[in-house]
């Protein structure tokens, strides 16, 4: 049966189960095998839905729009001290929803349904494939010729909006659910009331209530992930939470901010927040709250939580991770929905990093000469520990504004360099909304025009184009703020000799961040390594069996390619000297 529909040309229907109802189904479309393609009210297809990620009892709500991006749903998720912000962006998306809202679906032109159950109240995008799914319900899978979306084998979603570019498939279950663009949710995956952002990939496991930023990687049965934010981290094996104290319900939620992993059997029990680029190893009870010391290593030593201030800094692992990033992004086209600041030294991460240092040495201070540790918001820190965590932290400083000194002198020249338009009386505060680093007067300023009604829902995701576009010079601008502030170099007024010795230092200060990363990779490929290689023979054996499999340190391609990096940085740096002298 075909009921109130309408048809375009070169449409191909056969073996449609029950009816295909209230639909338009639009050109070089193919129908086959389905149980039944209908619209059975006026609706809005997931659009105007509301989600409850980080908080399971509600008060975060994020409500569900096509164009969602992650900056959007950030604000109304954790801008709750602001609720002329949220319940404005709300009523716009709702307005939206009602814009939209109709008795008839479409089935956009290029699009192949084949071999699948129930599907109502559903909207289909361009060039999109169906391909044996059980159900779908109340919702709208966006796709394009340019960025298709595939919806897979027994995937059963309701209350949902697929981004173009996505892949859904292999039994993924999903309830009040939005997936962005280029994610893929498979192999059996559960989530319900989750949000789950650009480049995202969860396999396998569970999420509740969850806002998975950009780059949010599960890829094991054993993994739950609830009520928490997350954003370009990875979970490793039987990676769990709690929120539920059992006594007001699961109120409780976690943060784990850019950049951070879990390793195999983590926990952390909420509320807790961590900070960007942290590795979490072993179980935490206590509830850390440790966001201001970044790159960190937190770790359970006799049911304690002890804390390595950046010593994750300049590891293999999150330099690799930083590399990756960009080469990983599977959005196609040009209408992207996430803008993502990928670099782990960005003006976010610094300012967490000059905090760092403060911490680091009022600790110093109070500690005593006898103790081995201090307590710092419910973790141990060694005493030896601190010292290397400012260390590090400098290392990182010198590195980020080196990289910025040399980057804008080679493309000008010095002088212009120092004429750069840069207020350095302070160190601007930056946020990270989502993935994308920005100052935070500039997410102020438009708050403030989004309060007063003066954008629209249309224009939310240009504006945080505009922002992105800012980032380079703004970095820039942040970057000479450090080194004034930090190091009291002021680039407007300061001698050629002051920025040959920083420039010297920041050559030498390379040349120890390489040593550290790669005697870091060297553990790789130790006799530790090899175990389980040469399975019949002895130790040569053994060597030659890994060094067929493995390699070595020296012909690794990513540790070449870094190793060239920092060459040709170090030989920039010295053209740069050679013609200021």
């Amino acid at each position: 049966h075909i009921h109130n529909c309408t048809i375009k040309d070169q449409v191909y229907i056969k073996n449609i189960g029950c009816t295909i109802s209230h639909y338009i189904v639009e050109e070089n479309c193919m129908l086959i095998n389905v149980a039944s393609l209908t619209v059975n009210e006026e609706n809005t297809f997931g659009n105007g839905i509301n989600v409850s990620p980080v908080n399971e009892a509600g008060g975060r709500e994020v409500s569900l729009y096509n164009e969602l991006s992650v900056h959007t749903a950030y604000m109304m998720a954790f801008y709750g001290d602001k609720p002329q912000l949220t319940s404005r962006i709300r009523k716009m998306i709702s307005d939206y929803s009602a814009k939209i809202k109709s008795n008839t679906g479409r089935i956009e032109k290029n699009t192949l349904v084949m071999n699948c159950g129930t599907i109502a109240n559903v909207n289909i995008g361009e060039s999109c494939t169906l391909e044996g799914v059980t159900l779908l319900k109340n919702g709208t899978i966006n796709s394009s010729i340019d960025a298709p979306t595939y919806i897979g084998h027994d995937v059963n979603a309701c209350s949902f909006i697929i981004s173009s570019g996505s892949l859904v498939g292999d039994g993924a279950f999903l309830r009040h659910c939005f997936v962005g663009q280029g994610c893929e949710i498979a192999n059996h995956y559960t989530a319900e009331n989750s949000l789950f952002f650009a480049n995202s990939q969860c396999l396998q496991g569970e999420a509740c209530s969850i806002f998975a930023g950009p780059y949010t990687v599960t890829h094991h049965k054993s993994t739950l992930l609830i009520a928490g934010y997350y954003s370009f981290f990875n979970a490793g094996s039987g990676t769990n939470q709690s929120n539920h104290m059992y006594k007001l319900g699961p109120l409780h939620q976690g943060v784990i901010e850019r950049g951070s992993k879990t390793g195999s059997d983590s926990y952390v029990l909420w509320p807790a927040k961590i900070g960007a680029f942290t590795m979490i190893l072993g179980r935490h009870y206590g509830n850390p709250d440790i966001s201001e010391l970044p790159f960190s290593y937190l770790i359970e030593d006799n049911g304690k939580s002890v804390l390595m201030p950046g010593q994750n800094i300049f590891s293999v692992g999150t330099t690799r991770d930083v590399d990756k990033w960009p080469q990983r992004d599977k959005r196609k086209g040009h209408a992207w929905l996430d803008y993502l600041t990928t670099d782990a030294l960005n003006p976010f991460t610094i300012n967490k990093i000059l905090k760092g240092i403060e911490i680091l040495k009022q600790l110093q201070e109070k500690a005593s000469p006898q103790g081995k540790n201090i307590m710092y918001k419910n973790t141990q820190i060694p005493l030896t520990s601190i010292k290397r965590g400012i260390k590090l932290y400098e290392q990182a400083l010198i590195k980020y504004i080196g990289d910025e000194l040399t980057s804008t002198i080679k493309q000008t020249n010095f002088e212009k360099a120092k004429s750069f338009n840069a207020s350095l009386n302070h160190i601007d505060e930056w946020i990270d909304l989502g993935g994308l680093v920005c100052r935070k007067k500039s997410i102020a300023a438009l708050i403030e025009q989004i309060e007063n009604k003066e954008i629209p829902v249309e224009e939310l995701n240009a504006r945080y184009a505009l922002l992105f576009s800012h980032y380079p010079s703004l970095k820039k601008e942040h970057a000479y703020q450090v080194l004034m502030s930090y190091f009291h170099i002021n680039i407007h007024q300061c001698e050629t000799k002051e920025i040959t010795e920083f420039l010297q230092e920041w050559m030498t200060n390379n040349e120890k961040i390489l040593s550290s990363i790669t005697m870091d990779a060297k553990k790789e490929f130790n006799a530790k390594s090899m175990i389980g290689f040469g399975m019949d023979g002895d130790m040569e054996t053994k060597e030659a069996d890994f060094r067929n499999v493995r390699g070595t340190a020296e012909d690794n391609s990513f540790l070449k390619a870094l190793r060239s990096k920092f060459e040709q940085q170090n030989n920039d740096a010295q053209k740069i000297i050679e013609s200021l002298q």
